[in-house]
C-alpha cells in the first residue's frame, strides 16, 4: 500500500523516510511543518524499543524472561497496547492472540529468543493479566509478539507527536500501516496480495491497514506456515488482500488479522470501533 504524490495544484509537502519497525517509515507533512517530523520519528523509535520481540532489553523480553506468576512492570505504552490486545482477544473469542510468538518462531518468521522457555504448557492471551500501575502478570509461560498492533500504535503515537509539534495535517506510512490527519484528502493505492495495484481510494483523517500472505509463506516439515494464525493456532492461508479502515491505526492493523480468518466477525467488531472492512 502506498500513497500517491499530490498533483501540482495541491500545496507542497515534505516527506522523510527512516528504517523503523522492521520496515521503512515515511512521514509526510506540509513544507512549513517539516521540523515536526523529528518528533514523529522519536515517538516511533520509543515504541520500537519498548515492544521489540528481538531486543533482549525490551518490555516483551522481560515478560518472557519472568517466571509464571511474577509481576513485571512495563512502560505505560506497552500496558496500553496489551490492554487493547486483551480487549480484542476477549471480543474475538480468542481469535486475536498476541501469544503467537511460539508459532511464528516455529514457522521461521521470528528468531528463537535466547530466553525462550522449554515447556509443554504454553499460555494464551487468557493467561495475561494487566494490573494497575502498568504491571503485567502471566500465569503461564507466553511468547508475546505485538507485531502489527504495535506498529499501528507507533503510527498513532507519531500522529500525536506531529500534532503537538504544530503540524496541521500529515500522513504516516509504516510499511502499509497508514494514518492521515487534517482536512486534506490523501489518495492511497492498494496493492493486492500479488503486489498489483488495482484499486485507489481517498481518505481524510482516517487510518488504513492491509494484510496478505500470498507471497509470504514457508514450507517446513511438509506443512505451510504463514505469519497469520487462526482459531486453532494453525497458519491462515489467505489468497486475498484484506484492508481495514478505522479511526486508529492500531485498530486497523489488528482487525486485518481478525478479518483474514472471519470477515463477518471483523465487521461486527468494527461497527463499535469506528471502522469497516473495505470491500473491492
Amino acid at each position: 500500500m502506498r500513497w500517491l504524490w499530490p498533483s501540482p495544484e495541491r500545496p507542497s509537502v515534505h516527506t522523510r523516510c527512516r528504517p523503523l519497525l522492521g520496515t521503512f517509515v515515511e512521514v509526510t507533512v506540509p513544507e512549513e511543518a517539516a521540523p515536526a517530523i523529528d518528533a514523529a520519528f522519536a515517538a516511533i523509535a520509543r515504541v520500537q524499543a519498548l515492544m521489540s520481540f528481538h531486543a533482549e532489553d525490551s518490555d516483551l523480553a522481560r515478560i518472557r524472561q519472568a517466571t509464571p506468576g511474577q509481576i513485571v512492570a512495563v512502560a505505560p505504552e506497552t500496558a496500553e497496547v496489551l490492554r487493547l490486545a486483551q480487549d480484542l482477544h476477549r471480543a474475538s473469542d480468542g481469535l486475536f492472540d498476541v501469544t503467537i510468538g511460539r508459532e511464528l518462531v516455529r514457522g521461521g518468521f521470528l528468531p528463537a529468543p535466547r530466553s525462550r522457555r522449554r515447556t509443554l504448557r504454553w499460555g494464551t492471551g487468557a493467561d495475561i493479566e494487566i494490573l494497575e500501575c502498568g504491571q503485567v502478570l502471566c500465569s503461564r509461560p507466553v511468547l508475546i509478539d505485538l507485531g502489527g498492533i504495535a506498529k499501528g500504535y507507533a503510527v498513532d503515537c507519531a500522529v500525536t507527536a506531529l500534532k503537538k509539534a504544530g503540524a496541521s495535517e500529515g500522513l504516516i506510512n509504516a510499511g502499509g500501516d497508514m494514518r492521515m490527519f487534517g482536512n486534506r484528502a490523501w489518495p492511497v493505492a492498494l496493492r493486492d496480495a500479488d503486489g498489483t495495484v488495482r484499486k485507489e481510494i481517498e481518505l481524510t483523517d482516517r487510518a488504513v491497514a492491509t494484510s496478505a500472505n500470498l507471497n509470504n509463506r514457508r514450507r517446513r516439515w511438509g506443512r505451510i506456515f504463514t505469519p497469520h494464525i487462526g482459531f486453532d493456532r494453525k497458519a491462515l492461508v489467505c489468497k486475498e488482500r484484506v484492508t481495514v479502515v478505522a479511526d486508529r491505526c492500531a485498530i486497523a492493523d489488528a482487525m486485518t488479522k481478525i478479518a483474514m480468518a472471519d470477515r463477518d466477525m471483523a465487521r461486527r467488531l468494527l461497527e463499535t470501533r469506528g471502522g469497516f472492512v473495505l470491500t473491492d
